[in-house]
């Protein structure tokens, strides 16, 4: 019978531990599953890859539908919407991108250069039922072949960014509301100290010696190959890809000290273990639970969100300064979206707030992403959650495409803003036009939000 440790190192290296043989050799696991159509392509001269500046993705979702909208950017030039009474939750100016913008004081708290990089992105999820988090995560059908925002940007991202498998992986989902599906299969669910307790462990760990010897082996039986070619160019392209002793004994190192501070599966460590997954080209996207006051009905002063955002906030900066540390800070792209957002009308949220089908936050934090608000709310009928005053509630308003900025006639509707908000995330991470367009069957990708 297969133990739980090769089944967890299966699933993270794949067959015959090609991933593992990838982390020490420093060869793509491409690259060692198939040498010959690797070697022949380098003879050719391989073509470009069609991603640029691909990006590894942290993948924060929800099935609570936090109180992220209620005091993000964008919220607080509109005093109908009630914000938590605390010094952590007042009007705070900050500067996103060119514009100069109000937001919760607990915002401000963040690096300028993290707040350069950071877009809060208004729109709609359409429905406010927990189990709706599949849906959400999938546009509500609007992705190609049924598949999920995650699971498409992992699929596409896998190639240029040599991982050892294409699927995302779930550090922090809550059982099958929360699950994550790639092609119509449910993916596993692998927690922090299950990936400590597997990569640390002293024997046939990333601390054992036989990695160097595995290193070795590996570019040997490479080299070996690239020699009865007879062609000096293939042997060339595996040396420019291969790994030494003294940086893999850095790796080594580094990713053993990180694996040591994994004590709990809190959300600081779902994050510190998504970071040594991208160290080892294990998979482009990893989803956690990052949370902002949680499912707040009954949430008396709105004390839960209040504390929700200083721990969320703390955990964002946290996971920056984590990122810089392993070098990836300008590789990695963290988004928090969630089933739906919760109800803002002043007056009616002392005792908690209900869904919101209608208003909702994405906040995207990355190389590729501008600081900027996009969209805005707007009071509206129709909020299926309410707010103790019938169906008027804050409702996300249409985009104009050209400046990101919340309009009554906005050219892209209201109905498409969630499409939109994924077509920018995918261009944010690098994602090509044309593939955009082909998966993500609505929407439009909004410049203002992004780089270039």
């Amino acid at each position: 019978m297969v133990n739980r440790r090769d089944a967890v190192l299966g699933l993270l290296f794949g067959a015959g531990f090609v991933g593992l043989r990838s982390l020490v050799s420093g060869i793509p696991a491409a690259i060692l599953l198939d040498p010959r159509r690797a070697m022949a392509a380098a003879d050719a001269g391989a073509a470009p890859a069609p991603i640029t500046k691909p990006q590894y993705i942290i993948y924060s979702t929800s099935f609570n539908g936090d109180p992220v909208n209620c005091n993000a950017p964008g919220t607080y030039d509109d005093p109908g919407i009630e914000h938590p009474s605390d010094p952590s939750m007042v009007a705070t100016p900050m500067t996103l991108g060119a514009r100069s913008v109000k937001g919760a004081q607990i915002w401000s708290t963040l690096p300028a250069s993290v707040l350069a990089r950071t877009c809060f992105f208004h729109h709609g999820t359409y429905t406010v039922i927990h189990p709706d988090e599949v849906k959400v995560l999938g546009l509500l059908g609007q992705i190609a072949n049924g598949d999920m925002l995650p699971s498409f940007l992992a699929r596409e991202l896998s190639t240029a960014l040599g991982t050892v498998r294409p699927q995302p992986l779930s550090l922090g989902g809550a059982g099958a509301i929360e699950a994550i599906y790639y092609q119509g299969q449910p993916q596993a669910f692998l927690t922090p100290t299950t990936l400590a307790s597997v990569l640390g462990a002293p024997k046939n760990g990333l601390g054992s010696a036989n990695l160097v010897t595995l290193r070795d082996q590996t570019l040997d039986s490479l080299n070996a190959f690239a020699r009865s070619q007879g062609n000096t160019a293939q042997r060339n392209f595996v040396d420019q890809y291969a790994t030494s002793v003294s940086q893999l004994r850095t790796l080594q190192q580094g990713l053993l000290s990180s694996l040591s501070t994994i004590k709990d599966n809190s959300q600081d460590s779902q994050i510190q273990a998504a970071i040594i997954l991208f160290q080892m080209k294990v998979t482009p996207v990893v989803a956690v639970h990052v949370s902002f006051g949680g499912d707040n009905h009954g949430d008396t002063a709105l004390a839960n969100e209040i504390a929700g955002h200083q721990t969320g906030v703390a955990s964002i900066a946290k996971m920056m300064q984590g990122l810089s540390t392993a070098n990836l800070q300008d590789q990695v792209t963290f988004v928090m979206s969630n089933v739906f957002g919760r109800t803002m009308v002043n007056g009616f949220n002392a005792n908690g707030r209900q869904h919101n089908d209608r208003h909702h936050v994405t906040v995207m934090i990355g190389a590729g992403v501008q600081g900027s608000v996009i969209g805005g709310p707007t009071i509206a009928q129709g909020a299926a959650g309410g707010g103790g005053q019938g169906t008027t509630e804050y409702a996300a308003l249409p985009i104009d495409s050209s400046t990101g900025l919340g309009s009554t006639s906005g050219d892209i509707a209201y109905s498409d803003t969630l499409q939109s908000m994924a077509k920018t995330l995918a261009a944010a991470v690098g994602m090509p036009s044309s593939t955009i367009s082909q998966n993500i069957l609505s929407g439009t990708v909004i410049q203002p939000a992004l780089t270039s």
